[in-house]
């Protein structure tokens, strides 16, 4: 049996090197390894910043248009905001007039109806009240007339007296005269106005003896009526009521359709001239004639 090898100087050097040599290679590799993430972080670095100038040069250069855009966009907004403003605006406005023309409604009715119901409506017997609504108006001054929703039907005739509802402040029971009727259908009135050239009423001043005189709508201001013929004797003050005086022309033409005591107005001024037997009376009429949308007609009392 024969011994085992003695191992040799080169052998053992050999031995000894090999671990050394797989050492450096390791630390060549964890060196190289490290270098080149080393290379990558750098290099992603770099990456990032100039990504991050491009970006911001890029938002620099294209701020204009987003801020057009958003200039467009909010102006849209704005007009949008605008246009569903004007519409609620609208319907306030609608509302609020609506409201107006209600509450001008119920104190005209409130007035017609205190009239009626107060000491100062004539005799029961002999005049019966029929309430109707203004559907259409003249439009000229001169001819003033408007058209009321009742007529032959309701025992409306021609010469009926018509009312029209006044504040509860005035004091004289809740209306004041506006005209009469000056013709019918079955179910529709005309009524012609005092402003009206073709009216003229029986009138005289509460309260003043002699005061008396023919209601006419005056030339130069149809809001205003004129008394004439009133006496020069008679006393007559601003602020007088002026109301029918149931006056009768024995030539009949000037028959009064309209029963004594209907308040018209109030004296504004009373005219006379040294050489004038008679007197110029102004009257403001208690109803503004061109406002009023509702009327009471005095029916079977007679006609003129």
């Amino acid at each position: 049996m024969s011994s085992p090898r003695t191992p040799t100087a080169r052998t053992r050097f050999a031995r000894r090197a090999v671990p050394v040599v797989l050492v450096a290679a390791a630390l060549l590799l964890v060196t190289f390894s490290m270098r080149a993430q080393a290379d990558v972080v750098n290099a992603q670095s770099t990456a990032a910043e100039t990504t991050s100038s491009v970006q911001v040069v890029v938002a620099r250069a294209t701020q204009p248009v987003r801020d057009l855009i958003g200039w467009f966009s909010d102006l849209r907004s704005a007009k949008s905001e605008r246009d569903s403003l004007a519409v609620e605006n609208a319907v306030l406005r609608a509302e609020i007039a609506k409201a107006q023309v209600d509450e001008q409604d119920a104190d005209e009715l409130r007035g017609l109806l205190n009239y009626v119901e107060s000491p100062a409506f004539p005799e029961a017997s002999a005049y019966v009240p029929h309430a109707a609504r203004v559907v259409a108006r003249s439009p000229s001054l001169t001819s003033s007339t408007v058209v009321v929703d009742a007529g032959e039907n309701a025992g409306v005739q021609v010469g009926d007296p018509v009312l029209a509802g006044v504040a509860a402040s005035a004091d004289i029971g809740g209306a004041s005269l506006i005209g009469k009727i000056s013709r019918v259908t079955a179910g529709t009135a005309t009524v012609a106005l005092l402003s009206n050239a073709d009216v003229a009423v029986g009138a005289t001043v509460a309260g003043r003896r002699g005061a008396d005189g023919i209601l006419q709508p005056s030339a130069a201001d149809p809001s205003v009526l004129v008394l004439g013929f009133v006496r020069g004797s008679s006393i007559v003050r601003p602020g007088d009521r002026v109301v029918t005086s149931g006056f009768l022309d024995p030539t009949g033409r000037l028959a009064s359709a309209y029963p004594r005591g209907l308040p018209i107005g109030v004296v504004s001024e009373a005219r006379q001239s040294d050489a004038n037997t008679y007197k110029s009376v102004l009257v403001v009429p208690w109803v503004d004639l061109g406002s009023f949308a509702n009327v009471v007609i005095l029916t079977g009392g007679g006609t003129s």
